[in-house]
């Protein structure tokens, strides 16, 4: 059987993105040709397949569409450029900007903001999807780097932190922000503390990607939706061999829904306007490994149980011991996703008075067991 040769032109490089076509050539025998960083079209290159990522490179779109026109499979595995009829293995961006929504929502969030540098389509998947809400919440601010300043203006650091900065001293607060990818959460998080804004406290930053180089190495570690870039990279190789063996192309674009959140410290709040309900939160969430409820949190914010229960009502909708299982059982599902600590000792940093009960709460809670939960989450 021939060995088919096949052209990656994927920008930027994720290591997960190209790791998941890696890991299907290797299954199927392709020789790999791999260029990243494109300015223009490869001349003389001849093979049976390509995958690659269109973004605003017109040459590149060019060159596309003259596979196309000799009968080349291409598969995109990005969405930039919905008027091209092509293949596609996408992340569903969309899905991406609503589970922020939600996540922020379900904080108590009421006044939302989009930054982004660039927009191009996929942009606009995101922040429609963040717009989208089931609430009467307002539109999020929607700040885009490109079509306010030159491009050179993006490296002047002291410049940037004084244009966003401006934007999110005006801004309601506190603040929900998307930001469209973790670079760029990165750079609005750097424009927060210019200017003085707490994170979360003023300003609650999350970004796309799950790149955690640059998630964990930050003042305030980044939350980060977990964008499934290892199945695009396999799934986009898959379609591409089905193309090259002559399978009719799909109809509609496949699109990999996200992983999920990973929450750290940047979303770690609740949005509460009584400093009652503030205080409370706070008690919870340092000490969710002790024992506590209604009573203990009363004594400690000085007001009876009928005033917070009332107040916890109001503001989240919640009462507090639903709200102490709500963050219980988030702060179980960051601890599964490492290794380090067994389903026992979860259960013990978590408030749950033995393991049995944990899992059972847990798997009430989820639709899952903390195993079975920690398995889909490695």
């Amino acid at each position: 059987m021939k060995r088919r040769n096949v052209l990656i032109l994927v920008t930027p490089a994720y290591h997960p993105r190209l790791a998941g076509i890696a890991r299907y050539a290797r299954q199927h025998g392709w020789q790999l040709t791999i260029l990243d960083r494109i300015a223009r079209q490869p001349k003389g290159w001849k093979g049976d397949g390509v995958l690659v990522t269109l973004r605003d490179n017109p040459e590149m779109v060019a060159f596309v569409k003259s596979l196309r026109s000799r009968k080349i499979p291409v598969v995109d595995l990005t969405f930039n450029h919905p008027e091209l009829r092509i293949p596609r293995v996408s992340g569903d961006h969309f899905s991406m900007g609503w589970l922020a929504r939600r996540h922020f929502e379900e904080r108590n969030f009421r006044h939302f903001a989009w930054f982004s540098t660039n927009w191009l389509n996929i942009h606009k998947l995101r922040y429609d999807g963040f717009a989208r809400s089931q609430t009467l919440s307002p539109h999020p601010f929607r700040w885009v780097f490109c079509e306010e300043a030159p491009q050179e203006r993006l490296d002047d650091f002291a410049w940037f932190d004084r244009w966003l900065g401006e934007k999110l001293r005006t801004a309601p607060k506190p603040l929900a922000l998307l930001a469209y990818d973790d670079a760029d959460a990165a750079r609005a998080l750097g424009a927060c503390l210019a200017a003085g804004l707490s994170v979360p406290e003023d300003v609650a930053i999350i970004g796309i990607g799950g790149d955690r180089l640059i998630c964990e190495n930050q003042p305030v570690p980044i939350s980060s939706i977990e964008h499934d870039q290892g199945r695009t990279g396999y799934e986009g190789a898959e379609l591409l061999d089905r193309l090259m063996d002559g399978d009719a192309p799909p109809r509609a674009p496949m699109l990999i829904p996200p992983r999920g959140i990973t929450v750290r410290a940047s979303t770690d709040f609740i949005a509460a306007a009584s400093p009652v309900v503030r205080k409370a939160l706070e008690h919870i969430r340092q000490n969710l490994g002790k024992p506590s409820g209604l009573e203990q949190i009363a004594a400690v914010v000085g007001v009876s149980r009928a005033t917070v229960s009332r107040l916890f009502e109001q503001e989240l909708g919640r009462s507090v011991g639903a709200e102490i299982l709500r963050q219980r059982i988030e702060l179980a599902k960051r601890l599964l996703k490492g290794d380090a600590l067994s389903i026992s000792e979860i259960a013990f940093r978590t408030g749950f008075c033995n393991p049995a009960y944990f899992t059972n709460t847990f798997r009430r809670t989820t639709g899952k067991t903390p195993k079975a939960w920690r398995a889909a989450a490695s």
